[in-house]
C-alpha cells in the first residue's frame, strides 16, 4: 500500500478551490474520500486516419462510451518529450548493426524535440466491486472503438500518477499569479473558457492535443442531473434573450457571440428534451511544466497556440495553477469546476485518439513518423499486435521499394531471424554477403538444379499436385481438364517406378505415359528435361538454406522459365519451413509479375493463409499494385498481410489501393505525392505516414556503395563509442 496525500502539495493559502483529500493507492485502485478509482492504459489510434466507416463505427463506441456515463471520467493525455533510448552494448551475431542503429537513434532524439503521447482513462465508483464492473465495460467499448486499454497497478499505478512529484515530501507548493512552483519544477495551468461557434466532428481537439510541448490535459466528463441542465439552459436563454433585447432598444450590432450562444443553448435544450442525448459537464484543462520561467513560457505559447487552432477560448488560470495541476493528474478530480454543459453526443466529439504511432517493443527499427519524427518499430511477430507476420511492399519504381526489403532483412537478422529472399533481379547480394549468408545462382548452365518431386516429400498427393501446377506453367497455362488428368497420372506413374527402383523421381519419369497420351504436352516438358534446362529441372535438387540470409537469384534465369523456377523453389520452401519451425521471413520479390500465373497465384494464397502457423512470415512486394490487386487470389495475398507499406504511385494505382486498404482522402494524396523512401505504414488501424531512416552503415549495405570482402566488425561498442553526437562512428570492417 502506498499513500499520496493531497493536502501536502496545497502549500501556502491560494485561490484554489480546497483540495484536502488523501488519495491512498492499493493494489489496482485510488482510493479517496468515498470513492475509488482505476487508471486505464490504453494503445494508439487516429482517429482521422481510419476509413470513413472505420471512423464513423469508432465514434458510435465512443458515443456509447459517453452516453452510458454514470459516474465522472477522466480523460488524461500525457505528453512527453522523448528520451534517450538504452545505449548498453549489444551482443550477437551482428552487434555492429544493432549498435549502430542505436547510435543513430539516440543522436537523433537528442538533436529534435519529438515528444510522446500516452493517453489514460480514468474511472471512478463507490465500491471496488463496481469500480471492477466499470473497468470492464470501458474495456470492451475501448476494444469496439479500437483501442486496447489494460487496467495498471502496483509500482505502474503509482508511477502515473505521481509523475516525478514526492507529494508526501516536506517540499511545499508556492503558487504565483503566473505559476506554481515546486522545487526546481514550474507549471501553469490553462483551462477551456468557450467551445467553438460551428458544427464539430471527431478528433477536433487534435491541434490541441497534438501540440509539440511538454504538457498534461486532460478532458473531465461528469454526468448532470437533467432537471439542473435544463434549468440551467432556462436561466442561459432568458440571460441571452435579454441581452439582444437591450441590444436591438439601442440600435447597437448584435454580438456574435450572444447569438452563437442563444441558438446553441437552444438547440442543446431540444435535444436533452427529446432525449438524444445525455447532459455532461465537459471542461478541458492543460498545464505547461518546465524547469525554468522561459522553458514554461515558450511550452504555455505552444499550448495557447493549440487551443486557438481548435477555435476554442482559452484562459490562463491565474492564482489557480495548483488547482489546474491537480485536475490533470489521473485522480478523476476537476478541481477548477469550471465545466461546459453540453450533450453526450457533443461530447464523444471530444475523443482523445488522434496520433497513431507504432513503438512495438523489440520491433524492428524502420524509420521515423513524418509528422512526429517519432522511431518507428514494428514486431511482425508480435501476436498481440499482428493477426500474422506477413508483410506487404507496395512502391512503383525508383521509390525505395528495395531499400524497404533490405532494412526489414537486416533489423531481421540483428533480431536473430533467418530470411529467405527470392531475388528475381539480382539486387540483394550485397546484403547477403555482408550478413555472411549464401547466395545461389538459379539459371541453366549453373550447378543449381530443383526437382518438383522433392517439393512436397512425404505426401504423393501435394507432390502429384506440384507436377500438375509445374508442367501447367511450363504449358503457358494452356492445360485442359483431360490434359490435366493425364499428367496427374503421368507423375503417379513416375513416382512408382521410382519407388520400385528406390531412387527419387525426376521429371522425365513422366515422359513415356505423356508420350502416349498427350503428345503435345510431353513435347514441352521434354524441352525440361534435356540440355542446359534439363541440368535445370531434371536432377535432384542442390539448394540447400542454413540459418542467417539466403537469397536465390533468377537474374539470369530466361524470363519464360521464372516463373517455373519459382514455382519449384516456393513450394520447396513451403517444405522448408513446415519442418523447420524457426521464425523466417520467406520475401517474394516483384511478386506482381509472377502472379499472372494460377498456380503461383494460389501457392501463394496458401502461404499467406497457412504459414503464420509455422512461425513463418511471407514478405511480397511489387512495383506494380495492379498485378497484384487486379485479381481476386493476388488481393486476398495483399490484404491478408498484418503490415502493409505503400509507397509513391501514380493516381491510377492509389485509387485501386483506396478500394482495397480503405485508404482516406488524405492518405492518398500522400502516396501520390510521396518522395523516394517515404511510406505509408499500415498496421491494423494504426496508419502512420514515415520515412525509412538507417545509419550510413546500413545505407551502404543497401546501395552497395561499399561492397566488403571482409565479414563486420561485431565487437562491442566500448564507453568511447557512444560518446557525445557528431563522435566519427567506429570502423565496420576488419582489415
Amino acid at each position: 500500500m502506498a499513500g499520496l496525500s493531497i493536502a501536502a502539495i496545497r502549500g501556502a493559502a491560494t485561490r484554489s478551490a480546497p483540495i484536502d483529500e488523501r488519495v491512498v493507492i492499493r493494489g489496482d485502485r485510488c482510493e479517496r474520500g468515498g470513492l475509488v478509482s482505476a487508471v486505464l492504459a490504453t494503445t494508439d489510434l487516429d482517429i482521422d486516419a481510419l476509413d470513413p466507416a472505420r471512423k464513423a463505427a469508432a465514434a458510435a463506441a465512443f458515443a456509447r462510451m459517453c452516453h452510458t456515463l454514470e459516474r465522472p471520467m477522466q480523460l488524461l493525455i500525457r505528453v512527453r518529450r522523448l528520451t534517450d533510448p538504452d545505449m548498453s552494448p549489444a551482443t550477437g551475431a551482428h552487434a555492429s548493426l544493432d549498435n549502430a542503429m542505436r547510435r543513430y537513434w539516440a543522436d537523433q532524439i537528442r538533436d529534435g524535440e519529438r515528444h510522446t503521447r500516452r493517453v489514460y482513462v480514468i474511472l471512478a465508483a463507490q465500491a471496488p466491486a463496481a469500480l471492477d464492473s466499470v473497468c470492464a465495460q470501458a474495456c470492451d467499448r475501448l476494444g469496439a472503438l479500437g483501442v486496447g486499454a489494460h487496467r495498471i497497478d502496483g509500482d505502474a499505478l503509482i508511477a502515473v500518477v505521481t509523475d516525478g512529484f514526492d507529494c508526501n515530501a516536506a517540499t511545499t507548493w508556492a503558487e504565483y499569479r503566473e505559476h506554481v512552483a515546486y522545487g526546481d519544477k514550474v507549471l501553469r495551468g490553462h483551462m477551456l473558457q468557450r467551445l467553438p461557434g460551428h458544427p464539430v466532428s471527431p478528433g477536433w481537439l487534435a491541434p490541441l492535443l497534438g501540440v509539440q510541448a511538454e504538457a498534461d490535459i486532460a478532458i473531465h466528463l461528469e454526468p448532470a442531473p437533467l432537471s439542473d441542465a435544463l434549468g440551467r439552459l432556462n436561466r442561459r436563454l432568458r440571460d441571452f434573450s435579454a441581452h439582444r433585447m437591450l441590444e436591438m432598444e439601442r440600435g447597437a450590432l448584435g454580438d456574435v457571440h450572444v447569438d452563437i450562444g442563444l441558438d446553441a443553448a437552444a438547440a442543446l435544450r431540444e435535444r436533452l428534451a427529446r432525449n438524444l442525448g445525455r447532459p455532461l459537464h465537459l471542461s478541458v484543462i492543460a498545464t505547461a511544466r518546465g524547469g525554468s520561467i522561459d522553458e514554461l513560457q515558450a511550452r504555455s505559447d505552444a499550448l495557447r497556440l493549440g487551443f486557438a487552432s481548435a477555435l476554442i477560448g482559452v484562459e490562463v488560470t491565474h492564482f489557480r495553477h495548483l488547482a489546474a495541476h491537480v485536475s490533470t493528474r489521473p485522480l478523476g478530480i476537476d478541481a477548477l469546476r469550471a465545466g461546459k454543459l453540453v450533450d453526450s453526443t457533443a461530447a464523444a466529439t471530444c475523443i482523445p485518439w488522434i496520433e497513431a504511432g507504432c513503438s512495438d517493443p523489440d520491433g524492428y527499427r524502420l524509420g521515423a513518423a513524418t509528422r512526429s519524427g517519432l522511431p518507428v518499430r514494428v514486431a511482425p511477430f508480435d501476436t498481440t499486435r499482428h493477426p500474422n507476420p506477413n508483410i506487404a511492399v507496395f512502391a512503383a519504381s525508383g521509390h525505395g521499394k528495395s531499400f524497404a526489403i533490405g532494412t526489414l532483412v537486416l533489423e531481421a537478422a540483428v533480431a536473430g531471424v533467418n530470411s529467405v529472399i527470392i531475388d528475381p533481379e539480382g539486387e540483394y547480394r550485397g546484403l547477403v554477403t555482408s550478413l555472411r549468408g549464401r547466395y545461389l545462382e538459379l539459371a541453366p548452365g549453373t550447378d543449381a538444379a530443383v526437382n518438383v518431386f522433392e517439393g512436397a516429400a512425404g505426401d504423393p498427393e501435394e507432390t502429384v499436385a506440384a507436377v500438375v501446377d509445374l508442367v501447367t506453367v511450363l504449358c503457358g497455362d494452356g492445360l485442359g481438364d483431360v490434359e490435366r488428368a493425364v499428367v496427374d497420372a503421368a507423375a503417379r506413374d513416375a513416382l512408382q517406378r521410382a519407388l520400385s527402383e528406390r531412387r527419387t523421381p525426376l521429371l522425365a519419369d513422366c515422359l513415356p505415359m505423356l508420350d502416349a497420351e498427350a503428345r503435345a504436352v510431353a513435347m514441352v516438358v521434354r524441352r525440361f528435361c534435356t540440355g542446359g534446362l534439363g541440368a535445370l529441372f531434371n536432377r535432384a535438387t542442390s539448394l540447400k538454406v542454413d540459418s542467417g540470409v539466403c537469397a536465390i537469384s533468377l537474374r539470369d534465369m530466361p524470363p519464360e522459365h521464372v516463373a517455373a523456377a519459382t514455382l519449384i523453389v516456393a513450394r520447396w520452401l513451403w517444405e522448408l519451413v513446415r519442418k523447420d519451425r524457426r521464425r523466417r521471413h520467406i520475401v517474394f520479390d516483384e511478386v506482381g509479375a509472377l502472379c499472372v500465373h494460377r498456380p503461383l497465384r494460389d501457392l501463394l494464397v496458401q502461404l499467406a493463409r497457412r504459414c503464420r502457423k509455422y512461425s513463418a512470415s511471407l514478405v511480397v512486394a511489387t512495383q506494380n499494385a495492379q498485378d497484384l490487386l487486379g485479381t481476386d487470389e493476388g488481393s486476398v495475398i495483399a490484404t491478408n498481410c498484418a503490415v502493409v507499406l505503400l509507397g509513391g504511385h501514380r493516381a491510377a494505382e492509389t485509387a485501386r489501393m483506396e478500394r482495397a486498404f480503405g485508404l482516406t482522402d488524405a492518405q492518398r494524396s500522400f502516396l501520390e505525392t510521396a518522395s523516394r523512401g517515404e511510406f505509408l505504414l499500415l498496421a491494423g488501424d494504426r496508419r502512420v505516414a514515415m520515412r525509412i531512416e538507417v545509419p550510413e552503415v546500413h545505407r551502404a549495405i543497401l546501395t552497395e556503395e561499399t561492397r566488403p570482402s571482409y565479414p563486420l566488425d561485431d565487437r562491442p561498442l566500448d564507453s568511447q563509442d557512444m560518446g557525445a553526437p557528431g563522435r566519427p562512428s567506429p570502423k565496420i570492417w576488419d582489415h
